[in-house]
């Protein structure tokens, strides 16, 4: 299924709901974070969360398409409200809406009489049948773009290894990361900074 790029940045909140960011960095033995450095910490961990779900997040094609085309609907209903204004071969009931929808107008500040309510009828009217083509263009070109395979949803390691590095390097602690032979895990003080810090990822991404 098509998606279209996503656009703007993400950004995901730690999940707390087992241990605080404060509780993990005191199981670990790290320093106390200053608010400043905790809200700096917080941040570069949010944004890099965020990208977590940034190949998986693209608004599909077809439903983008779908919006506009009823979107195309609506305006060409209003559109025939405001034609049936100007006057015209036109079915009673849509006569007397659209005189009840110009004697209303014309209680409105900005327009003031009926006369000028049914100009302005008439020019929303052309701008809404414009609108309307517009979008039923839009959704014709949106249907011609073809899928290609997604992204994976790992781009937001770099990111994360980048931040426990900066957290090893200000407590002192050696950057590495050994395979024990017997057990087959990863040891060394970057393991253990990264398997307590796991805690602070949604349940999905551990």
């Amino acid at each position: 299924m098509a998606k279209l790029p996503r656009t703007g940045v993400a950004y995901k909140c730690l999940y707390e709901q087992e241990h605080s960011l404060s509780e993990v960095m005191a199981s670990l033995g790290l320093k106390p974070l200053s608010k400043k450095a905790e809200r700096s910490l917080r941040e570069r961990l949010g944004f890099a969360l965020g990208k977590w779900e940034e190949p998986c997040a693209g608004v599909e094609v077809d439903d983008v398409a779908r919006s506009l085309t009823s979107n195309a609907k609506t305006l060409e209903k209003i559109a025939r409200l405001a034609a049936v204004a100007k006057g015209g071969m036109n079915l009673s009931e849509e006569i007397e809406g659209a005189c009840r929808l110009a004697e209303a107008l014309s209680e409105d500040s900005t327009i003031g009489s009926v006369a000028a309510a049914q100009v302005y009828l008439a020019d929303f009217g052309g701008r809404a049948t414009i609108i309307a083509s517009a979008c039923r263009s839009a959704a014709k070109k949106l249907r011609l773009i073809r899928g290609k395979g997604g992204g994976t949803p790992h781009l937001w390691y770099d990111e994360f290894a980048a931040v426990l590095l900066d957290i090893c390097k200000a407590n002192k602690l050696q950057p590495s990361v050994r395979i024990d032979r017997g057990s087959g895990e990863p040891v060394g003080d970057l393991a253990k900074v990264a398997a307590g810090f796991e805690v602070l990822l949604p349940p999905r991404m551990r």
